[in-house]
């Protein structure tokens, strides 16, 4: 009965030691068994170690895409033309729901309230996507390839009906005026973004 207890006050004692808690009256062969079986690690392994925890970096040159978001911002010539060829689309739309009725009898056609819905969703979705140009430089492509087109038809047209709707008429030649700046503002941002790019590399 002893030699079991004797046995299990053993298993208990190296227990306490390899985990660490070990007391002023821990066993000084257990002790020297348990620190005989922990050598220290070599100089070129902990340098290792070291290296491998000390943080990354950060590259001089960071791709396009992940660089900050103040880095992508459009300039304030661009960020104005496109968010005010957006309100000039959403005013157009906004009309053709409001005041369908009157705009048709001005152009002297039978009024359509489908139709005219349809075209305010239209003129609604251009509007978000000339907005885009406003918010970030590398969206403001896609905005000058698919509104700048529908602004400068719209002007086009809207000359058209100086002597019959001078509203609209004036409406459409803004739109035509803006979608036109919208391509030079664009142009000129996409400049500056290159030189400054080339700046970088020399």
């Amino acid at each position: 009965m002893s030699e079991d207890f004797d046995a299990d006050a053993l298993d208990t004692s190296i227990d306490d030691v390899l985990t660490g808690r070990v007391g002023s009256d821990a066993d000084p062969g257990l002790l020297w068994l348990a620190a005989a079986s922990r050598p220290t690690p070599p100089a070129s392994l902990l340098a290792r170690i070291d290296a491998q925890m000390q943080p990354a970096a950060v590259p001089e040159r960071i791709p396009a895409r992940q660089r900050p978001f103040r880095d992508d911002r459009p300039s304030l010539f661009l960020s104005a033309v496109a968010a005010a060829l957006s309100f000039a689309f959403v005013f157009q739309a906004m009309g053709n729901i409001v005041a369908g009725d009157w705009i048709a009898e001005n152009l002297g056609e039978p009024h359509g309230p489908h139709a005219y819905f349809e075209g305010a969703l239209a003129m609604t979705a251009a509007a978000v996507c000339a907005l885009a140009a406003a918010v970030r430089r590398s969206w403001a492509g896609v905005s000058v390839l698919s509104c700048s087109p529908l602004a400068l038809s719209l002007g086009i047209h809207g000359l058209g009906e100086i002597g019959q709707f001078a509203a609209g008429a004036i409406l459409h030649v803004i739109e035509g005026t803006l979608g036109l700046l919208l391509i030079g503002a664009w142009w000129w941002d996409r400049r500056d973004t290159l030189r400054r790019a080339r700046e970088e590399l020399t």
